[in-house]
C-alpha cells in the first residue's frame, strides 16, 4: 500500500530536514575555521560566500514546505479546507523543484573548490565528508520530493 502524504512528509521532515539542520551549521563552523587558518585562499573565501546564499535557500525552502506546502497538502489529503495562501502555490513549487537543483549543483562547486585548493588536513576531510554526505542525502530527499510529494500535493490540489 502507498503511503500516504502525511507519512511521506513526516518521514522527509524528521529524516532529511534534521539531517540538514543538524549538518547545515557544521558546515558554516568548519568554513569559518578554515578560512581563518592555514587554509585560507581566495578560493575558500568564495565557497563560504557561495555556501552563505545556498545555506539561506534551503533554510528557505524548508521553512516554505514545513510551514506552507505540507501543512495544506496534510489538510487537503483529510478532506478539509486549508486557509487561502499568499502565495501561488503551484509556482512555489515549481520554484522548489528548480531550487533543489541548484542546490545540488552549488554544493557540489563548493566541494570542487575546497577539494582543488586546500591543502590535506583534518579539517578539510571532515569538511568535505559533511558536504558529501548532505549531497548524498539531499540526492534522496530531492528524488522524494520530486517523484511522490509534488505529484500528490498537484493532484490533491487541483482537485
Amino acid at each position: 500500500m502507498d503511503s500516504s502524504f502525511k507519512d511521506i512528509v513526516e518521514e522527509i521532515v524528521s529524516r532529511h530536514h534534521s539531517l540538514l539542520r543538524r549538518e547545515l551549521p557544521k558546515i558554516t563552523e568548519m568554513l569559518n575555521r578554515l578560512s581563518s587558518g592555514e587554509g585560507k585562499n581566495d578560493s575558500v573565501s568564495e565557497a563560504q560566500h557561495i555556501y552563505q546564499k545556498v545555506r539561506t535557500k534551503i533554510e528557505t525552502h524548508l521553512k516554505d514546505e514545513e510551514t506552507i506546502l505540507f501543512p495544506i497538502g496534510i489538510t487537503l489529503e483529510s478532506g478539509g479546507t486549508p486557509p487561502p495562501a499568499e502565495i501561488d502555490l503551484l509556482e512555489r513549487l515549481n520554484e522548489m523543484e528548480k531550487e533543489h537543483d541548484g542546490c545540488g549543483n552549488a554544493l557540489t562547486t563548493i566541494y570542487q573548490m575546497i577539494a582543488n585548493s586546500t591543502p590535506q588536513g583534518e579539517l578539510r576531510d571532515e569538511l568535505l565528508n559533511t558536504i558529501q554526505r548532505v549531497q548524498d542525502d539531499l540526492r534522496i530527499h530531492v528524488e522524494k520530493e520530486n517523484e511522490q510529494v509534488h505529484p500528490r500535493f498537484i493532484k490533491l490540489f487541483t482537485k
